[in-house]
């Protein structure tokens, strides 16, 4: 037997997988209603998780856990626990079968490698990523892949994609994926409305485009870690407050690769409608710091010098590669409806990172609740690094850590 019972703690061994532990876990739940800790072996994880038992906990159970990547994001440090898998959008995959890959909830929140569904889910030292925007994994190798917009599956003329995509590589480890024009939607982990109180501690969710997503409902608590991702990549109508989290921008320097951290839509159904409902929350940055990727998270663009010396008769070349510049390429948010609330409270940076202006109305539907004077009444700043000089006029920034409609700016009571 892969997993083993132990007062409710299951074991998962390198090379085990966690969906046996898991399937272990729900009949536990099923028989005497109990939570369940699963402690992980260092390694990568290439399995789609659904995290439909309430109450389950995820551990790394190395001494020293780490939650480190190496080699442009392929590797993983050796104590460290990666969850991972390879759907993006774009591309129908022969190992989905024949249901369409639309995205959103049409397939698991945005092709998210760990669904949870389930309330009090905890999740500790654990890697979550999806490998779509960062490296050709073995199982996507493995699996064969068509663009969307040429299949063959029953799709209505509305319904078909048509975005054409480009042909993605097929060499395990490639990083040529990371290059925008294979940018696609691609989740690490989705909550739905039923995953309450979620709670990750010293966790990394890495992608690059819509990495971790809540529905409205969906609460969690993000405390340290590492959150790291490029377009809209925390987003959603969830209830989430990030706390003393490192906040990285999965830009490569490229032309136009700009990072807009969150994308808030708190307020709004599933069709992304307004809602609306007493103590409705969404985003809260709290204690965060933001950076750029590095070098052995991310591979940058790079570009050459020459320059030549004539001495004595004789012509040397000199080549040096640089890294093309990303300065000023990241805004705090970008709201995905107007009405979405996001907060960002004591957030500092390193130098040269954020945009002056940091935020951008460039999701909002200016046909719905849009005021051009006012046009996200709910985006809140306290104590940036910057004194938030050169933000938009319609970016409240509070003299206390206290909204107006007199909540407090305290992570864990976040609700």
């Amino acid at each position: 037997m892969i997993a083993f019972i132990l007062s409710l703690v299951l074991h998962v061994a390198s090379g085990e997988r966690i969906n046996d532990a898991l399937d272990s876990a729900r009949a536990v739940y099923a028989a005497r209603q109990e939570r369940t800790t699963i402690y992980i072996a260092p390694g990568t994880y290439q399995e789609e998780l659904t995290i439909d038992v309430p109450g389950l906990t995820l551990k790394n159970a190395s001494k020293k856990p780490s939650i480190a990547l190496w080699k442009q994001g392929v590797e993983a440090d050796p104590e460290a626990v990666r969850i991972t898998w390879y759907y993006g959008h774009g591309y129908q995959y022969k190992s989905m079968g024949d249901v369409p890959n639309y995205g959103g909830s049409r397939t698991r929140r945005w092709n998210a490698s760990v669904l949870v569904t389930a309330p009090d889910f905890k999740a500790e030292n654990i890697i979550l990523e999806n490998s779509f925007n960062l490296y050709v994994s073995e199982k996507e190798a493995q699996d064969s892949l068509v663009d969307i917009s040429q299949s063959d599956l029953p799709w209505t003329e509305k319904e078909r994609p048509k975005k054409v995509m480009p042909q993605r590589p097929k060499e395990v480890g490639s990083t040529e994926v990371q290059k925008k024009a294979y940018r696609e939607r691609a989740a690490a982990i989705s909550f739905t409305s039923t995953a309450t109180n979620a709670h990750l501690k010293n966790c990394r969710a890495v992608g690059r485009q819509d990495v971790l997503y809540g529905d409205q409902g969906a609460s969690i608590y993000w405390e340290g870690g590492v959150l790291a991702g490029g377009v809209d990549f925390i987003f959603g109508a969830m209830t989430i407050a990030v706390d003393g989290a490192t906040i990285v921008a999965n830009i490569n320097g490229e032309k136009g690769d700009k990072c807009y951290i969150s994308a808030g839509r708190s307020g709004s159904d599933e069709k992304g409608l307004q809602v609306t409902g007493d103590g409705l929350r969404g985003m809260l940055f709290y204690k965060c710091h933001i950076r750029l990727a590095t070098e052995e998270e991310l591979r940058l663009s790079k570009y050459t010098i020459k320059t030549q010396k004539t001495k004595g008769g004789i012509t040397t070349t000199d080549i040096v590669e640089k890294f093309h510049p990303r300065r000023q390429q990241v805004w705090l948010a970008r709201p995905w409806r107007a009405w979405g609330e996001t907060v960002w409270a004591y957030t500092t940076w390193d130098e040269d990172v954020l945009a002056p202006e940091g935020w951008s109305t460039g999701l909002i539907n200016k046909r719905e609740n849009f005021n051009p004077e006012d046009p996200c009444p709910n985006s809140y700043e306290f104590r940036s690094q910057d004194k938030s000089v050169g933000r938009p006029n319609w970016v409240k920034v509070l003299d206390k850590p206290i909204l107006p409609d007199g909540t407090k700016l305290t992570p864990k009571k976040w609700k």
